[in-house]
């Protein structure tokens, strides 16, 4: 059983008390199991559950061989989330390659990752014109990040001066969106950049 050191001196249980907390641990141990005979869904749980602390132990590099399994069979989750952490190690040619396996399978975050990679030339040449159909087709699914991105574009100039204004429009309606999705449901597709 895990401790930590509490302020007084003494070891206390990590695990959480009661029925949830024991249901949380119970949970991860299932997914376990079947993460570890290759069920790919439970991969990207046990992913989650690893780089959040639910139900175990917080453990990152864990996290991130489980997203990395995942991607490897294809899952859109698993190549998002594997992609991020790629990007987060400055490895963003391959975390492009993740980002599109998701976005083949309309993934929009995944969709959105790939159009901001190709706008800003991280680990793929850029590509404004792939970057546009790619943010606007999330966009028109709703992804408030991709409507910010390409409004910023938009601001940028990157489409010529008469977007301008186009722009101005795109960022305030991602806004708009953006807090309306989040008053709904603060963990949608919808909000994942």
């Amino acid at each position: 059983m895990s401790t930590r050191a509490c302020e007084s001196g003494r070891k206390t249980d990590r695990r959480p008390q009661g029925v949830q907390g024991r249901l949380l641990y119970l949970a991860f141990d299932l997914y376990q199991v079947l993460a570890d005979n290759g069920h790919v869904e439970s991969q990207v749980f046990v992913a989650w559950m690893l780089s959040q602390g639910v139900g175990c132990e917080k453990d990152e590099s864990r996290a991130v061989a489980y997203y990395e399994r995942a991607a490897a069979h294809g899952h859109p989750l698993g190549c998002f989330y594997f992609g991020r952490w790629l990007t987060s190690a400055d490895e963003h040619e391959r975390a492009y390659r993740f980002y599109a396996l998701g976005a083949e399978q309309e993934h929009l975050p995944s969709m959105f990752r790939v159009g901001h990679s190709l706008a800003h030339g991280k680990g793929v040449s850029l590509d404004l014109t792939r970057s546009y159909e790619m943010l606007k087709d999330a966009a028109l699914h709703g992804h408030a990040f991709a409507l910010r991105e390409l409004g910023l574009q938009d601001l940028r100039g990157k489409r010529g001066v008469a977007w301008l204004p186009i722009g101005v429009l795109e960022v305030l309606a991602a806004v708009c969106w953006g807090f309306m999705v989040s008053m709904v449901n603060d963990d949608s597709d919808l909000l994942i950049s």
